[in-house]
């Protein structure tokens, strides 16, 4: 067997003829014993395809993602366009790192190096660290690709099967206090500042504020309908609050005949999109910390809870199927669980002042 070390990369490759052809490949890896049972594999799959047993050769990465993958999962998960968005956009940084790969050369040692490597990494964006979940969203991706290869008999294995994922910080939500939200609103331009009006009003995602209708406003009935989302628990109607209907009922003049209550800029037929960054540079012009416009969301839910609303309720309005996803939306704050101890406090004493008292027992004479 015919393997070598490039003493630069530092990785083994193969080089053989086979049938009057040269076969000089990388390897990758940083093994010899590796590299010799990657060439006897080559060479294992060169004779079962001149015996006709391979149909088809192993795919670049890049190829099948952009040409079968990408297209396969639009057209297959039609109800879910926000996971086909989120697939595009994870499998970028994916696409850049193993250019030029096949699928067979990414192994899950591969994967581990991409990933320790990401994780470590920025964004270009925003030129945070990345979290946790953004990496995830990525091997999901990822593994989702594997997926569809083995269907078509590409690959033996899914490398991503079984790999660890890190483990996601849920607790990064903030709720934003009286005081920065009045800030956030007189730093932010009008339509970012209708948009995070509403969300506080009425406990909508953003990504439900952006593709609302205006069919589904009913502002005399003074109710809302979300008519889309993964679950039937996120198909709701939520009743506005006064606030919120003054500002439909603007949004609504404004928009004259359109379909969206928030069309985008570019092309008037269709709703806004992400405004990450616009939100990004009008907290910092406000001088306030670091928080999501989803974080509104759950301030929405923390100002519920504070209220004296019931879970159940605030479930239903907030589009959760379980009680278990409320609890991690709901934050009250210090002071709002002191107050409730004080509540408690006082309620429990009041009922013992109307227990009647226990007579005590006469002893008995012997």
């Amino acid at each position: 067997m015919s393997v070598y070390r490039d003493r630069k990369l530092g990785n083994w490759f193969y080089d053989f003829w086979w049938r009057g052809r040269r076969i000089k490949e990388s390897t990758r890896q940083k093994s010899k014993a590796v590299a010799r049972q990657m060439e006897a594999a080559r060479k294992t799959d060169l004779a079962r395809g001149e015996a006709g047993l391979v149909r088809r050769p192993c795919p670049e990465f890049r190829e099948f993602v952009e040409k079968e993958f990408l297209p396969w999962f639009e057209a297959t998960h039609q109800d879910h366009p926000r996971t086909a968005r989120r697939h595009r956009v994870s499998l970028r940084p994916l696409l850049c790192c193993f250019s030029g790969w096949t699928l067979s050369q990414i192994d899950q040692g591969s994967i581990e190096k991409y990933k320790s490597q990401r994780i470590q990494s920025k964004s270009a964006v925003t030129g945070r660290a990345l979290r946790p979940a953004t990496v995830n969203r990525e091997l999901a991706a990822l593994r989702a690709v594997f997926n569809l290869a083995l269907k078509h008999g590409l690959v033996k294995t899914n490398p991503v099967k079984g790999l660890r994922f890190f483990r996601e910080d849920n607790e990064q939500m903030r709720v934003v206090s009286y005081e920065e939200e009045a800030k956030y609103l007189e730093a932010a331009e009008t339509r970012l500042r209708e948009v995070a009006r509403l969300i506080l009003n009425t406990g909508m995602r953003p990504d439900e504020v952006y593709r609302l209708r205006r069919e589904d406003v009913h502002l005399e009935e003074e109710y809302l309908r979300v008519p889309f989302g993964k679950t039937r628990a996120a198909r709701r109607t939520i009743f506005l609050s006064q606030d919120a209907r003054c500002l439909l009922a603007d949004r609504l003049r404004k928009i004259g005949t359109e379909v969206y209550v928030f069309p985008s800029k570019r092309d008037r037929s269709k709703p806004m999109g992400q405004i990450a960054n616009t939100h990004a540079r009008t907290v910092k012009r406000a001088g306030l910390p670091w928080f999501r416009l989803y974080d509104r969301h759950h301030t929405f839910a923390t100002h519920a809870v504070q209220s004296g609303m019931d879970l159940p309720t605030l479930a239903r309005i907030l589009g959760h199927a379980k009680l278990n996803m409320v609890l991690q939306y709901a934050h009250p704050t210090p002071e709002h669980q002191k107050l409730a101890m004080l509540r408690l406090e006082q309620s429990v004493n009041g009922e013992r002042g109307k227990a009647p008292r226990a007579v005590p027992r006469k002893k008995s004479v012997a």
